[in-house]
């Protein structure tokens, strides 16, 4: 996030201008430098003053969670975002391992921390972002010392803040078993931020969305950038897409990132018909990992020419990205490499592979981690020349192939699905109707499992979401021919929902899915076969 002295800088120049805007609060530069410059003073005077130092948040995107992200940017303390919806083992295995001595939360999800128990968390501080530490009740445990941000912003400012220390950086990075910990030692926002500018044309007279949790790397990559050029930063509301639309009209937003939840809510909701007709929005950028067509069509409808389609991961960053106008030809979860990344795919012989041919993706850039925390992981890097001199590249578990024009087309995952063991044939096919199913404008999200049940035997489960009321049985038609087509072998279980659940990443989350529509499929297959008994009797 962005430190003091950029803070300072910008106060200087336009004390009075906006630096951040979130529902009725507003803070100007002048503002923003004084409450970092006083939280700063006051994590300061509650740390160790040598050693290392993280500290971590779980909370929901604020003004307040901006301003301590600001203040340990300026003491040189890694700040690390958690999924608020891990589980508890997921949570406590990232705690263990990241140390922090800082711990940055809300009331709402305190409790979820509560229930996390990691050796070092008896020696951590937590800060209560939304309000004063209240009267506790007996048996609560808070650790050994809770404050409340007012308390830090009370702080009188240090005359001198204390040296930076060892840059680092952490994101999380989920698997199917475990949460690992990706680190990053040597520091690449400067580069970053030329990168940034000179993608998307980023400038202080721009007005930034910020419609996506904090801790998802990417969103916190653009809003620190924004902040560090001068630009203002909008906090949109959450799970509101009536005043989300609201707010992108009256703060004549112009760049944005937006979760894909969020994105599909807005754009299904009737208040955000009328957005394009501003002629102000150019840049929304979202995790372009799980988008349909139904999503870019109607972006286009209503948004006008302005999403742009993210390929990242907290292992390697924005990596790719895809315009709003390559997105209505191309295939879905295509991207093109962004200013200061490679991408290349590899052959079995880790040589890069011609365009058309399907390999392991590979990432060489300025964001690509230095490895799993703890080597608590698998990790393989891979030093290779593709004549822009020797560059060391992450080979990432994902499948795809380059198009003629150097863009990734995505095909999968290069180990398969934890659900069930699959031949190679099959995976490949599978992967290909997943991305065939993307491209159907008849339905609004999509997600494909395959299950091995003691009901619904070795088959695919295919949840959807059609693009209005009414439209199920078109989305149930079309998806079942393109299912017989693809993969004629597996019995198909097609079902339209109301939604399709996801994590903050944009990850599918399938157990959840699973619960919800088989005890739903299993009983429509029992009354068809009753049905099937009386009409043979």
């Amino acid at each position: 996030m962005i430190n003091l002295d950029d803070i300072r800088r910008h106060a200087a120049g336009c004390p009075g201008g906006v630096a951040l805007t979130d529902g009725e609060k507003r803070l100007t530069w002048q503002e923003f430098a004084e409450a970092v410059e006083r939280v700063a003073a006051g994590l300061a005077r509650r740390i160790p003053r040598q050693g290392p130092v993280r500290s971590v948040f779980l909370a929901d995107r604020g003004w307040e969670l901006v301003v301590v992200m600001a203040a340990c940017a300026t003491l040189g303390v890694s700040c690390t975002g958690l999924d608020p919806a891990a589980d508890t083992d997921r949570l406590t295995h990232v705690l263990d391992r990241l140390e922090p001595s800082l711990v940055f939360t809300s009331g709402a999800h305190r409790p979820v921390l509560d229930r996390c128990l990691w050796p070092a968390g008896s020696q951590a501080l937590h800060i209560l972002l939304d309000g004063p530490v209240t009267e506790r009740t007996p048996g609560q445990r808070t650790g050994p010392c809770l404050v409340g941000l007012p308390e830090l912003l009370g702080t009188p400012p240090l005359t001198e803040l204390p040296d930076a220390r060892p840059y680092e950086s952490f994101a999380m990075a989920p698997d199917h078993d475990l949460t690992r910990v990706a680190v990053r030692r040597n520091p690449g926002e400067q580069r970053q931020l030329v990168d940034l500018v000179d993608e998307f044309g980023f400038d202080s007279t721009d007005v930034h969305l910020l419609a996506a949790p904090l801790w998802q790397q990417t969103a916190q990559d653009l809003t620190r950038a924004m902040l560090v050029l001068g630009a203002r930063v909008v906090i949109g509301p959450e799970q509101d897409p009536a005043a989300l639309a609201a707010t992108v009209r009256t703060a004549r937003a112009t760049t944005g990132v937006i979760a894909p939840t969020t994105l599909s809510e807005l754009l299904a909701h009737p208040d955000s018909a009328g957005l394009a007709d501003t002629g102000r929005l150019r840049c929304l950028v979202t995790p372009g990992r799980h988008v349909g067509r139904w999503v870019v069509n109607a972006a286009w409808e209503r948004l006008g020419p302005a999403l742009h389609l993210a390929h990242c991961s907290p292992e390697t960053g924005l990596t790719g990205i895809m315009t709003p106008e390559e997105s209505l030809v191309v295939p879905m979860r295509s991207a093109r490499p962004t200013l200061g990344n490679t991408v290349v795919v590899l052959t079995e012989h880790d040589e890069a592979a011609a365009p058309g041919v399907t390999g392991r993706v590979a990432v060489a850039g300025t964001r690509v981690m230095d490895g799993y925390l703890d080597d608590d992981g698998p990790r393989r890097f891979l030093s290779l020349d593709i004549g822009q001199g020797e560059q060391r590249f992450l080979v990432t578990g994902e499948l795809g192939h380059l198009d003629e024009q150097s863009r990734l087309v995505v095909t999968g995952r290069a180990g398969g699905a934890p659900l069930l063991e699959r031949d190679t044939a099959v995976d490949a096919a599978l992967l290909r109707l997943e991305a065939d199913l993307l491209n159907l404008p008849c339905l609004r999200d999509i997600a494909v499992m395959r299950v091995n049940h003691p009901e619904l035997g070795d088959s695919l489960v295919v949840p959807f979401v059609a693009v209005a009321v009414g439209r199920e049985a078109t989305g149930v038609k079309a998806l079942t021919a393109t299912c017989a087509r693809r993969l004629p072998s597996l019995a198909t279980h097609v079902l339209a929902v109301d939604d399709i659940p996801y994590s903050p990443t944009g990850r599918i989350r399938e157990t959840e899915l699973l619960d919800a529509v088989v005890p739903i499929i299993a009983l429509n297959l029992q009354l068809e076969q009753s049905m099937h008994q009386e009409m043979s009797s």
